[in-house]
């Protein structure tokens, strides 16, 4: 009976470890722990974005792979990151990958790192504006809102589907 009631137990354990991974507001902690990256995608998202007014903006750009390219970053393959975030900043464009992330349909999350401190991006996805911009080439709606914030500065973000020149 002991050896069942410890068994129990110890499954127990282990399913609220792994509930407790598995939380959407995880966040990568500093120390060699390994960060959470999480997508939830039924529809393709995937494109590059741009600012709607591109003066003082604070990101030039974010691309977001495709649904394999975030099965692989999520399965160890970091040679092609799924999210790439490029800044405005005084020194040119800066790079930012993912150090955590929660994609989903409605909204990207996204933590990484950059010379000037911890960066944080919340957004919005809006569907329609996207399924408008495919649709039209060259539509300029806001498809992706939010903020950014690095280096105790905090800038909104509104970004634009783009189709290239």
């Amino acid at each position: 009976m002991r050896r069942l009631l410890g068994a129990v137990a110890v499954l127990g354990l282990l399913a609220v470890g792994a509930c407790d991974r598995r939380e959407d507001h995880a966040r990568p902690h500093s120390g060699g722990q390994t960060a959470v990256f999480r997508h939830d995608l039924s529809g393709d998202v995937s494109g590059e974005y741009r600012p709607a007014a591109a003066d003082e903006a604070a990101v030039a750009s974010l691309f977001i792979g495709q649904k394999a390219a975030f099965a692989a970053w999520e399965g160890g393959d970091r040679s092609a990151p799924p999210l790439i975030l490029t800044l405005n900043g005084p020194q040119g464009e800066e790079r930012v990958l993912p150090e955590f992330y929660r994609v989903t349909d409605a909204s990207v999350r996204m933590t990484g790192a950059t010379p000037h401190g911890p960066l944080e991006l919340e957004a919005r996805i809006d569907q329609d504006a996207l399924a408008t911009a495919r649709r039209n080439l060259g539509d300029l709606s806001v498809v992706i809102s939010g903020t950014v914030q690095s280096g105790g500065r905090r800038a909104p973000v509104a970004l634009t589907a783009w189709n290239g020149d």
